[in-house]
């Protein structure tokens, strides 16, 4: 019995991976097939962060994407020459560079979001009601518990 379910548990964190992934992928592909192909998905990434951040500085969405702000910079680089995202000093303090969507980045967003509730209508389909709350909660605690570890291994430097 001990070994079966260690099998399950195997089974599962595979699936969890490919969930994942599949979803990437999946996301990848929904950009694709838009009217906004130009954008990858982390320049997409790039502009929902820059979207949610109540102060969008580069500091705070690379903290909020967990990227340097070396890697923001060369991206929203690319970004500002497509055309959705643009950069300005923050007038009260001009060492801070704010970013803002333009009105073509907040259209792209809109396919961003159309894709998160395709995968929500995934979920609704496959989690009953019932026990949506308990998978919630699971997956919650989950993602605490890798986070208090990846904390631990970042303090073991």
């Amino acid at each position: 019995m001990v070994m079966y379910m260690d099998n399950i548990k195997i089974d599962f964190m595979n699936v969890i991976s490919n969930v994942f992934t599949s979803v990437m992928k999946a996301q990848e592909e929904y950009i694709r097939h838009s009217d906004y192909r130009n954008l990858s998905l982390t320049e997409m990434h790039v502009l929902e962060a820059v979207k949610k951040e109540s102060f969008p500085t580069m500091g705070n969405v690379s903290a909020r994407l967990k990227i340097t702000i070396g890697t923001l910079t060369t991206n929203v680089k690319t970004i500002i020459k497509k055309g959705y995202l643009t950069k300005k000093p923050y007038p009260k303090d001009h060492r801070f560079i704010i970013l803002s969507l333009t009105p073509l980045g907040e259209e792209a967003l809109k396919v961003h979001d159309q894709f998160h509730q395709e995968i929500i209508h995934i979920l609704d389909h496959a989690i009953p009601e019932s026990e949506f709350a308990f998978v919630y909660n699971a997956f919650q605690q989950v993602q605490d518990e890798v986070k208090t570890f990846n904390d631990e291994l970042k303090a073991k430097k």
